[in-house]
């Protein structure tokens, strides 16, 4: 019984190996080669153009950048890396031009194994073709701001650098413009001053390629604010005025400034110089002869030392200024007679 089960596994036991060999291929072979069901999937379309052409597929107006197929495919096949690549030999004369693309099997990449069944709807695309050109643009800045700064800042300035460089795109799109505007820049909650590397906004649809880099400043500051300062009125008399008394109506006057908030708060009333010039409006002393009235308009000067970024909000007015005669002499006190002379005693 031994010398019978001994032989069964040994006798003939190279030919009883190859023949597992080949049982166990059959069974992956077999077990690889059973095809799933048609499964949909979106695969990356690229439309190869001859050079300087550039082209868009559209539909309804969206950029299309995938195309629908059902496949079969081997059980565990992988769809990494499958494209669609449609190359376009002919181009018409006159551009841009749309024109219609009939997609085949032969445009993919197919791994083995694989069958596309359908194109989803169709297998028909509409393919824009344009010409290509690099034309120089100037970056526009404004409306680029997105987002609320932090409470109390607010943005102060927008600025690229270079202020323009060359853009590459549809040359029947970029004939149309002399400036691209940037994409948006969120400032939220931002309360300092910062740059980040530039992008553009699309056009029309189209892509449009910066051969050249930029960086975009944006400025942060404080917000702006208006207060009312009560600043008494001043009297600039040149030497040789003469003194006759000089009387303004009002003697001080309520003004309106601008700034930012903390520098606001350290407006001082040393800062500010508010006058009336007597000197321009009597140019020469002699001709003064009181009593004289004018309406002056009021003159500002700011000290060195004022905050940074303060100005006056509101235009200066006028007032009255009058040049009164000298007072009159006060009258003499008249002299009391003498007092008699005591009476002598009785």
């Amino acid at each position: 019984m031994i010398s019978f089960v001994r032989g069964l596994f040994l006798n003939n036991l190279g030919n009883k190996i190859i023949a597992l060999i080949l049982a166990v291929i059959c069974w992956f072979y077999i077990h690889n080669v059973r095809i799933e069901p048609a499964n949909n999937q979106s695969v990356p379309l690229i439309i190869e153009t001859p050079g300087q052409i550039i082209s868009r597929v559209e539909k309804d107006g969206e950029i299309i950048k995938n195309v629908k197929v059902d496949i079969e495919y081997p059980k565990g096949a992988s769809f990494d890396g499958l494209v669609c690549r449609h190359k376009i030999k002919a181009v018409p004369e006159s551009l841009p031009q749309t024109i219609i693309v009939e997609l085949t099997s032969s445009d993919f990449n197919l791994k083995q194994g694989m069958t596309i069944k359908n194109f989803l709807p169709d297998n028909r695309i509409s393919v824009l073709l344009m010409r290509e050109t690099v034309s120089q643009m100037k970056l526009k800045t404004e409306g680029a701001i997105k987002g609320t700064p932090q409470k109390g800042y607010r943005v102060t300035l927008v600025q690229a650098k270079p202020t323009d460089i060359p853009i590459k795109g549809p040359k029947n799109i970029l004939d149309k413009y002399n400036e691209i505007q940037i994409a948006k820049i969120d400032v939220t909650n931002r309360n300092s001053d910062f740059s980040i590397p530039g992008r553009i906004e699309t056009v029309e649809n189209a892509e449009l390629t910066p051969m050249e880099s930029f960086e975009v400043d944006v400025r942060i500051g404080e917000d702006i604010i208006e207060d009312v300062r009560t600043v008494k009125i001043n009297l600039l008399l040149p030497p040789d005025f003469p003194h006759f008394p000089i009387q303004i109506k009002p003697q001080e006057k309520a003004l309106k400034f601008r700034g930012p908030a903390s520098k606001i708060r350290d407006l001082k009333p040393s800062h500010i110089n508010l006058f009336v010039n007597v000197g321009e409006l009597c140019p020469n002393p002699a001709e003064v002869k009181p009593p004289m009235t004018f309406a002056p308009k009021l003159e500002l000067r700011f000290t060195p030392d004022l905050p940074i970024g303060i100005e006056l909000a509101e235009p200066l007015e006028q007032i009255k200024l009058e040049i009164l005669p000298p007072p009159a002499p006060p009258e003499p006190t008249p002299e009391k007679p003498p007092e008699p002379p005591p009476a002598p005693p009785k």
